[in-house]
Order: structure tokens, then C-alpha cells, then sequence
């Protein structure tokens, strides 16, 4: 018997291109989610004890998620779901490459079957809330693929997603907010030795930095979150402001829909990292010139 569950009700925002063994079929898997936790999770640490101690933050990672050596004490399945596949382009700008996806409604059920660990259950619940609302899950999440829209929550401390642009400046401040008390909280108590040297400007790997970017649009004219990916994509033919430059690097850039109101909006975020070629400048710029609000989150992306 769990000691402590969460049941979250999903739905699709734009497809979940996940897909199974034979990397072709669409199939949702949980450790899909699970990856896409941990990422965000090692930004929200990286936000607290920088990258001086690699083995430090690599502990406290694998506290909540587990390691090749020992298992994650966070349990992650799918419940009740009603899915269908659905035909999509995966450059919808350009009605080019063509794949499957999933669209439909489900639930993930967040437990911790052993010792009960409150800081533990703290900072997996605010990874999750991390990962859906900046980013999403699946091929092409860092350009608006795999949106999931938090329709209801059995615990108070994960929000339904907001349906205004204040309500997600408000969102965004929020699950910003909470996952950097969580890290510091389960630094302060699991791993006391390790010196916090904060990430004030380039770290390592992609994380929390005074340089980092969050920006919120309002896309009155998108009526759909399709359409608010195509009205970005259509920007961004200067693969330079998707971070595409050499060597290759996966995108520092994460765009995903939000609902604005009647229209679609986006939310912009930039996790940087210390890598050659980079040009955050840049980046900044193609931001600034589409417009938009920029959020600051003390801890996260401020002082």
C-alpha cells in the first residue's frame, strides 16, 4: 500500500510523440515522464549548488529518481486513460514529416510505495509540476510537442493549469518558486557536505543561471495551440535563434503553448549551459524582438 499517492488527470495539449521498442509505434510510457522529471529537477539543483561539485548534485539526483545501484523510492504509472493515435507533422509549419502521435485524456499516478520521505515526495511532485509546465514530453518537446494540460489533482500542491497570461505569470513564478525551496530543503537535510556555489552565470549542463530566460507571448491571433507553434516556428528559419549551432547541442530553447483567454500564447524558456558556440545573446534578442513579457523568479533566473 502507498504511503503517499498523487493522481493527475492529463490532457493533450498538442500530440505526445512517444513511442515504443520498435521506435515507431505511438505507446505511452511512463519513463517518458520520468525523464523528462529528472531533467528539470537537475535544473532546479543546478539552481541551488551549482556545478562545482558534480558528485554532490549527481547524490541528490539520484535520491529521488534512483541510480543503476539503487533503485528510485518514486513510483510512476498510467491509470484510467482514453487516447487515440493521431497523424502529425512533425515541421507543422512546413506540413512536413510525417509521424504518429497520441491526443486524448489520462491519468499519472505519482506514488512512493516505501519509507516515507516527505522531502523526497516534495521534490519529485515539483519536478513534475516543472516538467509540464515548462516543457513537455516526447520528440520535439522543446518546440511545442507533448504540452499536457493539468486538468485536476488529488494533492493541493499541484495546480490545474491557468487559462490567462497573468494566470501563468503567476503559474510560472509558483512551480519556479516551490522546486528551488524543494532543492535547497533536500540539500540542506540529505547531503549537508556539499559546498553551495551557486550557477550565477554558465554552468555545465542546462540549469537555473542568472542568464537564464523565461518570457511569456500572447498570440491573439493563434487560435489553437497549432497554431501558436506554426506562428513561432515560421520566426525561426535562423536556425542561429533555435540554438542549432556547432557543435551540435540539443536547444537551450523550450517553447510550449498556453492557453491566453480566447487565443494561445507561448512560454519561452532558456536553460543555459557553458558550451562552445553558444550565443545566449543572440537568443535573447530573437526573443525580445517576437515581443512578449519576461518572468523573473528569484532563485531561478534572478538574484
Amino acid at each position: 500500500m502507498s504511503r503517499k499517492t498523487l493522481r493527475i488527470t492529463l490532457e493533450t495539449v498538442t500530440p505526445l510523440l512517444l513511442h515504443g521498442a520498435d521506435n515507431r509505434t505511438p505507446e505511452l510510457r511512463p519513463p517518458s515522464f520520468r525523464g523528462a522529471m529528472r531533467y528539470w529537477w537537475r535544473a532546479a539543483l543546478g539552481g541551488i549548488i551549482g556545478d562545482k561539485n558534480l558528485k554532490g548534485l549527481h547524490d541528490l539526483e539520484n535520491a529521488v529518481f534512483g541510480s543503476p545501484e539503487r533503485g528510485s523510492p518514486i513510483s510512476l504509472r498510467i491509470g484510467a486513460l482514453d487516447i487515440r493515435k493521431t497523424e502529425t507533422y512533425l515541421l507543422p509549419h512546413k506540413n512536413k514529416v510525417w509521424g504518429e502521435g497520441i491526443e486524448g485524456t489520462f491519468e499519472l499516478i505519482l506514488s512512493q510505495p516505501r519509507r516515507d520521505d516527505a522531502l523526497i515526495w516534495d521534490a519529485a511532485c515539483a519536478s513534475l509540476e516543472l516538467a509540464l509546465t515548462f516543457g513537455g514530453v516526447g520528440q520535439r518537446s522543446r518546440r511545442g510537442y507533448g504540452t499536457l494540460r493539468i486538468a485536476e489533482a488529488t494533492d493541493d500542491r499541484i495546480k490545474a493549469f491557468p487559462t490567462t497570461k497573468r494566470g501563468w505569470e503567476f503559474h510560472v513564478r509558483r512551480a519556479a518558486k516551490l522546486a528551488i525551496e524543494a532543492a535547497a530543503q533536500l540539500a540542506t537535510e540529505k547531503a549537508p557536505e556539499v559546498q553551495w556555489d551557486r550557477a550565477q552565470s554558465l554552468a555545465t549542463y542546462p540549469c537555473a543561471t542568472n542568464a537564464g530566460l523565461i518570457r511569456l507571448y500572447d498570440l491573439q491571433k493563434a487560435h489553437s495551440a497549432k497554431d501558436a507553434v506554426i506562428a513561432f516556428m515560421r520566426q525561426t528559419r535562423d536556425k542561429r535563434a533555435l540554438g542549432g549551432i556547432g557543435p551540435r547541442q540539443a536547444s537551450p530553447l523550450w517553447v510550449r503553448p498556453i492557453q491566453t483567454g480566447s487565443s494561445y500564447g507561448l512560454l519561452c524558456t532558456v536553460l543555459t549551459s557553458d558550451f562552445r558556440g553558444a550565443d545566449y545573446g543572440y537568443v535573447e534578442d530573437f526573443l525580445k524582438n517576437l515581443g512578449g513579457e519576461p518572468v523573473k523568479v528569484k532563485g531561478w533566473n534572478a538574484l
